[in-house]
């Protein structure tokens, strides 16, 4: 029966530590005609976390404020703060932290916009690499064949250098066998020409040495 009752009372002790409360923060403040906790209320209750406008401070702890709506009394200064009541500065927290969840959706979208394009670039980039490299090739073997068309032009200009002096040379041979020919032409000439003085002469010779042999005959 002992054990029963110190279970009981474990479990009920065990209730009462998960529960947990919390204090309102709401709370209505009167608005009286002068600076005293005695005077005349002329506004029921002030709500908690209303804007007042602060017109005048006594040395007795109150403060003459005004309302939004233009209404003019004195309350405690105890019960008003520089800065907004938790409820609405949580609110406003929330408000904000709402709008920065938001924005960070938006940036998480325009993050992963931004790495669809970097991998868009990313493989553009590999692709201009893999061209560039393409044409560097192209560009060498260019470069190459225009170095042995240079080599081939420059050899041709030594052959057609080459084929000047042979050229030259040759017309001198020619000139030269021409002056040749035309010499032993004219040796031919000139012996065509004696041979035929020749003749003529031992045509008229041979007739007179004949005349002279017969007439030395008859004498």
């Amino acid at each position: 029966m002992k054990y029963l009752v110190t279970i009981f009372l474990l479990i009920a002790a065990a209730n009462l530590q998960a529960e947990t409360r919390y204090v309102s923060d709401e709370l209505r403040v009167p608005l009286r005609s002068s600076p005293c906790s005695r005077c005349a209320i002329i506004h029921q209750g002030i709500k908690s976390g209303a804007a007042l406008e602060v017109l005048s401070e006594s040395d007795d702890g109150w403060t003459q404020v005004k309302t939004r709506s233009g209404l003019e009394g004195w309350l405690p200064s105890q019960y008003l703060l520089k800065q907004q009541i938790a409820k609405f500065r949580i609110a406003s927290i929330e408000k904000s932290m709402t709008g920065l969840r938001q924005e960070n959706r938006k940036l998480s979208e325009t993050l992963r916009q931004l790495q669809g394009s970097n991998n868009q670039y990313e493989t553009e980039m590999r692709t201009l690499s893999e061209q560039n490299s393409s044409i560097d090739k192209e560009l060498r073997r260019i470069k190459q064949v225009s170095a042995n068309a240079l080599n081939l032009e420059k050899q041709n200009k030594e052959l057609l250098k080459r084929n000047g002096i042979l050229q030259s040379e040759i017309d001198v041979l020619t000139a030269a066998n021409e002056r040749l020919e035309s010499k032993d032409s004219q040796t031919w000439f000139l012996y065509g020409a004696i041979s035929v003085v020749l003749g003529a002469l031992l045509s008229i010779i041979l007739p007179m040495l004949k005349r002279r042999k017969r007439f030395s005959e008859w004498a």
